[in-house]
């Protein structure tokens, strides 16, 4: 079977969140894996200019760590986004990332499931894993992070895969295990 390319994009900065980090690089040790941890990156703010979109298309403004980013998340077959959970939704740093990915669109309109949705520029199906971690992460929170990650693997033409919720004292490479099964499938 070939090797399957994985992008991992982390905000792991604290204890928790390198343990999580190894615990996925460990899983994935047989696959071929890009980690992007954005804690030692320099990415800009998306300033909404839409240049990626009709002045230069794929290619944004700022000249800053997307740029590294960018082709590997083109290339992947699987989307890892390892992030601490913030109020039910991705921290700072990775919502800033996914910002940025709006250049993974084209500005023409397509249907999906009924909705309308821009159309990827790099049409290739992926899978969307994303890990969640915290010490607390209350029911309500879950169910807000879900629908959020739903939402955001419409907008990279991924499929979805349930989000993973590790709490603090929980077994990591159990549950980073069964997240795993669920990505061959």
């Amino acid at each position: 079977m070939d090797k399957i390319k994985i992008i991992m994009i982390s905000d792991a900065h604290d204890m928790e969140g390198r343990l999580v980090e190894k615990g996925l690089q460990d899983l994935f040790s047989k696959d071929e894996v890009t980690l992007f941890n954005c804690a030692d990156l320099k990415i800009e703010y998306c300033i909404g200019c839409f240049s990626c979109r009709y002045k230069t298309p794929g290619k944004c403004v700022h000249n800053d760590g997307m740029v590294d980013i960018l082709p590997h998340l083109v290339a992947s077959d699987v989307i890892v986004l390892l992030t601490r959970m913030e109020y039910g939704c991705y921290s700072p740093l990775i919502k800033r990332i996914l910002d940025r990915t709006i250049t993974f669109e084209t500005p023409f309109l397509r249907t999906a499931n009924g909705e309308t949705h821009l159309e990827p520029r790099y049409p290739k199906k992926r899978k969307l894993l994303t890990v969640a971690y915290d010490e607390n992460i209350d029911s309500e929170e879950a169910v807000i992070f879900t629908h959020l990650t739903k939402r955001n693997a419409i907008n990279f033409d991924a499929e979805w895969r349930r989000p993973v919720f590790i709490r603090e004292g929980e077994d990591i490479e159990k549950k980073l295990r069964r997240a795993y099964g669920d990505l061959l499938k």
